[in-house]
């Protein structure tokens, strides 16, 4: 076989076809008159000329060189001097023709282009799945794979669409293996319909294709598998799906037997008749979708069916009875739905013969389980979880089920005693019973005996989770006969006794949970000898002694939590050998002597509790630094996480310190508020796995509680570098000196408590750039003025430094010690003395012209206030009598004459208003006249009798500390003028209530005219849109780099952005947040840190409100602005929301199935797909990564900039 690739003529054509297949792809402003049909033609006879005279060898070697990398070196062999059946992945037939070629998993990738393959008109099978190409498969021509039954290219990097007259030109084709690429756009109807050959497997899963499934998808009268899972495929289902024989021939003609259509975005009901013709199908993948209705009746023609899948969709009604037919069925998966009522016994018993995996999780199933689950002797999963299930659990009927592997029973209401009869069950290894409500002791027997069935000595549980039941008595020792336990849940009950020593025998245990139990003794040293042990977990029991220096070996452990004990004695120094130890509390106990500094050496230590102990000496300078790799891979893998906050005051609490991280792993919301030691003290928090660490970039601890003790000395400057610290605790102890100036540093500190010490100083460095939410310095020896935005903190803050002057305390300077006249004119006996030498006879002669003037006016004036009263008083009335209908609370305890009380105002139109003029311009603030209520407040509508228009806000009733917190956030807010910043107009306290007078927009928000009844999503066009983005970032820019210090909404949501008469965007409720706050004792910051669907994640991982948690919530509504949608919508999005909808998306590539219907076709895609990526950028999950919004403004102009570019480019 010569080669003719080297020839010159060769050359010279493989140039001109290139040259052509370049020109097909080229623009039309480059082609000019040349029609795209001439081009092709050329191509195509160009490409004629070329095959036909290449030799199988050319082929090879052509397909070779479009190989770019070569990682394993398979194709070295391919050389034109040796048999080419002899070269690695080469197949010949009896002829020495190529008939495969199997590359698959080689490392190799470049650009595919399918000509050459007709120079192989033998070959069979080509399988080049799992390396790196991209590729055209339009290239693939008549003629190119007459014989090709097996093409298979899944696992690679095709970005191209799907060619309609692919299975045409390969008309032989059995298997099409594209999987696992970015192919975008449509299936081509020619792929399930009856023009698709022979086609036998389809499998185009883990693509980005889009649009709807075909309607005749079932007349392929070949296919058998078919695999559409993991695309954005949406629409309903077609109905017939099996319809690709007819009753005569379905004996001969292969019927479909498997079909996933998984991880799309399909909808609507399923058709009734959709697998009536399925006999033979045995498996069906649904799940993932969001489909509703309930379950056809068609599926009971699916008499071979082995797997059902519909899990997470959002089917309803009762499970259906008919699915006793399925006789076949070993899978059966209907978890996260919405199924009520009942499991139907005869289903169980119809199912039990055959059943092996039955998941019915996280739906509203409820009732006792069937008897008839004892007769599932194939069962081995069932799960169960998150039902509401009631009853004592039947034992029994399980106990005999010998295949059984896993049963979880979680978050249900069952109760009785714990069921140890499951221990009979020799192959079981997943007991889960969290969330219910058993009780009763866990028995002494439990593992005691070894099972001897089928010749097995030895149990093989590797889970036993009960917390969150009501059991009682002691931990059982016979636990450790379960040698290949690996987790150990017995939280939250109330078990006492000793922790077992045998439990060291559990060579493989990882975690051990315990807490909130009444165990008492000492903790066993022989733990120690656990080196699996990866987190030890039990705080809140009454444990005593000193805590083991053998926990040093455990060298495994990342969770030590030995909180609330009354534990004694010395923090072990060899504890600085758990070099994976991540979080280390040993809060509220009686711990003595000093912080090790061999604390240090713990490199991953993010989480360090000390709080109410006895320790003394200073703060260790080693424990902040985090070593370099310590962030490379998650840690505490299947935990989940909760902090319980102490929000009784700003200050830690003894016993509670800054609050504490528990291991909330299958405990419920309401067992951990209803819990004795939170007893109004803390608010919980809720936070996933690992979310601590992986947005640090810095590496530094981030929570450091050493509160109520009795260290001395400074703070350490090195606490300054650690710059990753969140927390800090450091209250009630004996500390001394200045802070260090290096705190200027840590631009990451949210919550600082340092009250209760011997510091001196200025408060300086605290009033650089960082996220302080929350502070207090009280009691202490701090001198020198209030600056920057510790100046927005309550009094109570710095309360007890007798040298400390400025907002919000009493003013600096030699004013501060006139009592007599703070913050006014200087007092002066000048004017005392001036009066008194007023002559006697000017007074006297005024006087008589006076009392009459005076007279007359005051009886006018009566007459008039009496009528205004009565006006007045019917207002007064008609607005009490709202309080306690309950349409409005209003509370005006202390006021006397509320109706005479002035607003403050910053404008001039609206001096001298009152609260009465408010209650008139509203009309008792009736219901006719409020026209919102949000998360700060009802919003009123009022018009003045000048015919100005205003809104009222009047703030929920928090529990207030007092007017000088309100008075000075309300003078910061009423200095803030900006022409896309809604203005404070004015505010007035009357008794109780605070209200706040605004400028009223006419416009109302953008929500509304996005999501509100569709009239307004009309009127904004593409162009309106982009104005609204822009004004609504300039309004978040002045407030984060023109306010000193800058100004953190925590709130950005597409209803605070209001629009007045023409639309201009103007943001509002801007510091409301933080004025809650700073006047009410009772929010944790979780509580002021956003609306659902606008929350950056990091805003769950800690207690930071950030500029670019704004950027977050701003990349939100430009997805708003966009897509068109809200930002969560249950029936559009499910348990997911917009970001994670459109996250969703892009990753597929799927790009403008995201732009709003409404404004596709109107030439605007262009900026809506640069807008959505500024919007990306804004939703990054690393806040660091983010824009600034003077960044974002700048990107608004690069798609104008763009486009003026492109037209001038045109016009040129």
């Amino acid at each position: 076989m010569g080669s003719v690739i080297g020839s010159a003529q060769h050359h010279a054509l493989f140039l001109r076809l290139l040259f052509c297949f370049l020109l097909s792809s080229a623009s039309p402003s480059v082609l000019g008159n040349m029609s795209s049909q001439s081009l092709f033609h050329s191509w195509r006879s160009g490409l004629a000329e070329l095959v036909t005279e290449m030799t199988e060898i050319d082929a090879l070697l052509q397909f070779k060189s479009h190989v770019e990398q070569d990682q394993t070196g398979i194709l070295r062999s391919w050389i034109t001097d040796v048999d080419p059946c002899t070269w690695a992945g080469i197949t010949c037939n009896g002829d020495r023709h190529v008939q495969s070629i199997s590359l698959d998993g080689r490392g190799l990738s470049g650009f595919l282009e399918f000509f050459w393959m007709s120079a192989l008109p033998f070959l069979e099978q080509l399988d080049l799945s799992h390396n790196g190409f991209a590729g055209n498969l339009s290239t693939m021509v008549p003629g190119s794979c007459n014989s090709l039954r097996t093409f298979n290219l899944a696992g690679n990097q095709l970005s191209c669409s799907l060619p309609a007259s692919f299975l045409s030109v390969c008309s032989r084709m059995a298997t099409l293996n594209l999987s696992g690429n970015a192919i975008t756009g449509s299936i081509p109807a020619s792929y399930l319909s009856s023009s698709c050959g022979s086609l036998a497997e389809l499998d185009l899963a883990g693509n980005k294709l889009s649009g709807e499934l075909p309607p005749d998808m079932g007349s392929c009268t070949s296919l058998v598998v078919l695999k559409l899972a993991q695309n954005s495929l949406h629409g309903r289902l077609p109905s017939g799906l099996c319809s690709n024989c007819s009753s005569s021939d379905c004996v001969t003609t292969p019927r479909l037997l498997s079909l996933d259509l998984s991880k799309n975005n399909i909808s609507g009901n399923i058709p009734d008749d959709l697998f009536s013709n399925c006999a033979d199908i045995i498996s069906v993948d649904l799940s993932s979708n969001s489909i509703v209705g309930s379950l056809p009746s068609s599926l009971t023609a699916c008499k071979s069916l082995i797997t059902l899948n519909f899990t997470d969709n959002k089917l309803s009604s009762e499970l259906p009875e008919f699915l006793a037919e399925m006789k076949s069925i070993q899978n059966l998966h209907m978890a996260s739905n919405n199924f009520t009522g009942s499991i139907p016994s005869i289903l169980i018993s119809s199912l039990c013969s055959t059943l092996q995996d039955l998941d019915l999780s996280n739906n509203k199933l409820s009732g006792p389980l069937p008897m008839t689950f004892n007769s599932c002797q194939s069962l081995q999963s069932l799960r169960l979880e998150r039902n509401r299930f009631s009853g004592d659990f039947p034992t029994t009927i399980f106990s005999p089920l010998q295949e059984l592997e896993t049963i979880r029973m979680a978050f249900n209401a069952f109760t009785g005693p714990v069921p140890t009869e499951l221990m009979n069950c020799s192959n079981l290894r997943i007991i889960d019973f969290g969330g219910n409500e058993l009780t009763g002791f866990v028995a002494p027997d439990f593992c005691a005996t070894p099972p001897s069935f089928n010749g097995n000595r030895n149990y093989v549980l590797e889970q036993l989770l009960l917390p969150n039941n009501n059991l009682s008595g002691h931990v059982p020792p016979s636990l450790s006969n379960c040698t290949q336990l690996i987790i150990l849940n017995l939280s939250f009950n109330r078990l006492s006794g000793h922790i077992p020593v045998e439990l060291s025998h559990l060579q493989k245990l990882e975690r051990i949970s315990l807490w909130y139990n009444q165990l008492t003794g000492n903790i066993p040293w022989q733990i120690g000898k656990l080196f699996s042990l990866r987190s030890l977990i039990l705080n809140n029991n009454m444990l005593t002694g000193q805590i083991p220096a053998s926990l040093g070996d455990c060298t495994n452990l990342e969770w030590l939590n030995l909180n609330s004990n009354h534990l004694n004695g010395p923090i072990p120094r060899e504890l600085g050998r758990l070099q994976k130890l991540t979080l280390l509390e040993l809060g509220n106990n009686s711990l003595t002597g000093t912080i090790p500094d061999e604390l240090g050496n713990c490199s991953q230590l993010l989480w360090l509790d000390l709080n109410t102990n006895y320790l003394t000496g200073s703060i260790p300078t080693a424990i902040g630094r985090i070593s370099s790799s310590s962030l490379a891979k998650p840690v505490l893998p299947g935990h989940k996480l909760a902090f319980l906050r102490n929000v009784q005051s700003l200050s830690a609490d003894k016993g509670f310190g800054m609050g504490f991280m528990v291991d909330y792993t299958g405990i419920t919301p309401e067992a951990i508020y209803s819990a004795s030691f939170i007893a109004g003290h803390i608010r919980p928090t809720v936070y996933a796995s690992n979310v601590l660490y992986e947005n640090s970039e810095n590496r530094t601890i981030q929570y450091l509680d050493v509160s109520f003790n009795q260290l001395s000395g400074s703070i350490p400057a090195q606490m300054g570098t650690w710059i990753s610290l969140i927390v800090v605790g450091l209250s009630h102890n004996k500390l001394t000196g200045k802070l260090p100036l290096s705190f200027s540093n840590l631009s990451a500190l949210n919550l600082l408590d340092i009250s209760y010490n011997q510091l001196e100083g200025s408060l300086s460095v605290l009033s650089t750039d960082n996220q302080l939410a929350a502070i207090d310095v009280s009691n202490n020896n701090f001198t020198g003025e209030i600056s920057g935005h510790l100046s927005t903190f309550p009094a109570a803050s710095f309360a007890n430094n007798s040298q400390l002057c400025g907002v919000p305390l009493g003013t600096c300077g030699p004013l501060s010690t006139h009592a007599d006249c703070p913050y006014a004119t200087t007092c002066s006996a000048r004017n005392h003395l001036n009066l008194l030498s007023m002559t006697n006879s000017i007074v006297l002669a005024v006087l008589v012209t006076l009392l009459s003037v005076c007279a007359i006016v005051i009886w006018t004036g009566f007459t008039i206030k009496n009528r205004n009263k009565k006006k007045e008083n019917v207002l007064l009335n008609k607005l009490q009598q709202s309080s306690c209908d309950g349409s409005s609370s209003w509370n005006f305890s202390g006021e006397r004459e509320p109706l005479s009380i002035n607003v403050a105002t910053f404008q001039r139109p609206l001096r001298k208003l009152t609260f009465s003029q408010l209650l008139e311009a509203t009309n008792g603030f009736s219901r006719d006249s409020l026209v919102g209520i949000g998360g700060f407040g009802e919003v009123y509508k009022a018009q003045l009798k000048d015919g100005t228009v205003i809104a009222i806000k009047k703030l929920l009733q928090f529990s207030f500390q007092g007017d000088r917190e309100f008075m000075a956030e309300m003078e910061t807010l009423g200095k803030i003028k900006h022409r896309n910043l809604v203005p404070l107009l004015g505010y007035c306290k009357v008794g109780e209530e605070r209200l706040l007078v605004y400028e009223y927009m006419h416009g109302g928000s953008l929500y509304e005219l996005l999501h509100g009844n569709g009239q307004g999503n009309e009127r904004l066009s593409w162009d309106k849109r982009k104005q609204i983005a822009k004004g609504a970032a300039r309004g978040l820019a002045f407030l984060h780099h023109n306010c000193i210090p800058h100004i953190i909404h925590r709130d950005m949501k597409s209803s605070n952005v209001l629009l007045d008469e023409n639309l201009e965007a103007r943001v509002s409720d801007f510091g409301m947040a933080r004025l809650i706050s700073a006047l009410d004792t009772h929010l944790s910051v979780s509580t002021l840190s956003g609306t659902p669907g606008y929350v950056p994640p990091e805003y769950y991982q800690s207690f930071r409100c950030t500029t670019k948690g704004d950027i977050y919530s701003f990349g939100v509504i430009l997805l708003e602005l966009v897509t068109g949608k809200r930002s969560t919508d249950k029936d559009e999005f499910g348990d997911n929301n917009l970001v994670g909808w459109v996250k969703l998306h892009v990753a597929r590539h799927d790009i403008l199935e995201l732009l709003d219907p409404a404004l596709r076709g109107m030439g605007a895609e262009y900026e809506m797909v640069k807008y959505l990526d500024i919007a990306c950028k804004c939703l990054d999950d690393v806040p660091s990564h983010r824009p600034t919004m003077l960044q974002v403004i700048g990107m608004f102009k690069e798609p104008e900039s763009e486009q003026q570019n492109s037209s001038s480019s045109q016009e040129q």
